[in-house]
């Protein structure tokens, strides 16, 4: 055998070996570097059935949240209402085992209300949360949702819950942990100040390869059927822009809102999942 063909063959062995290991850790991701999934990422259509599969076989989440991030779970159970294809199982301080359904663990293991205090913010949170990963090895994304905190925290505030899911990651290292922006409900003064918190979140997860869900970027924007174009809502704060809660999704169906703004993130976490568990979207 010449060289040539010595050196092709290497290549491909070690190919299927690096091909193979991967495949063992049910917990890879196709990501790598930054990702945000935002209004862009809400086509359900557009995600192949296999991986919506995948989504059901392969991924197992924890999720905890307060009023507003019950938005992810009503629209999810709207989206499953709709068409069976997405089947969810939603466990209440538990992670379910139902068959052929996307597997979630809503909450902590002794309270469903998660506040920051209960999942980050403080020592006994934090042990909430390596509770829940630890007692549930099959669990490998985590994410939590913020209420209003955005409109009145400060960035040494955010800093802290950035540090605190920081940390989780280098404890689980095979748990995905999901970092989130706020709702877009605020003006004036506090909104703009939601808005400068949510830049620092973007920025630290650009700066650092992580992942996002970018709440206030689907607050925001509307897709107009009419028209065929997305419509983003903002106001003028001292000559700034803001981003603001699109005016088709004031209401209070469920969690503060519209279920069409339910359904619109239930759609992207459907997406991000997909993603998470391989599906080259490109």
């Amino acid at each position: 055998m010449n060289n040539v063909k010595y050196v092709a063959v290497l290549l491909m062995i070690f190919g299927i070996v690096f091909m193979t290991c991967a495949g063992e850790d049910s917990n890879a991701s196709i990501i790598e570097g930054t990702y945000a999934v935002n209004h862009n990422n809400i086509a359900l259509d557009d995600i192949p059935l296999e991986w919506i599969d995948s989504v059901i076989v392969n991924m197992k989440l924890h999720y905890a949240h307060t009023s507003h991030g019950s938005q992810l779970t009503t629209g999810l159970s709207r989206i499953e209402a709709a068409d069976q294809t997405y089947s969810i199982a939603i466990g209440s301080s538990t992670l379910p085992t139902e068959a052929n359904a996307f597997c979630i663990f809503d909450g902590q293991e002794s309270e469903t209300y998660i506040t920051p205090e209960l999942y980050w913010q403080t020592s006994e949170g934090m042990d909430y949360t390596r509770a829940v990963l630890t007692n549930n090895p099959d669990i490998n994304v985590s994410m939590w949702s913020w209420c209003c905190q955005m409109d009145y925290y400060s960035a040494e505030e955010v800093d802290a819950y950035l540090d605190s899911i920081s940390a989780l990651e280098q404890e689980f290292p095979d748990v995905i942990f999901i970092y989130m922006t706020g709702n877009a409900q605020a003006t004036g003064a506090d909104g703009y100040n939601r808005y400068q918190r949510n830049q620092q979140i973007r920025q630290f997860c650009s700066d650092n390869d992580k992942i996002l869900f970018d709440f206030a970027d689907l607050d925001a924007w509307y897709y107009d059927p009419n028209t065929q174009e997305w419509d983003q809502e903002t106001y003028d704060h001292n000559g700034t822009a803001v981003p603001a809660e699109h005016p088709h999704f004031h209401g209070d169906e469920a969690g503060h809102t519209t279920y069409e703004s339910c359904e619109q993130k239930g759609n992207a976490v459907w997406w991000l999942m997909a993603v998470l568990s391989g599906w080259d979207e490109s």
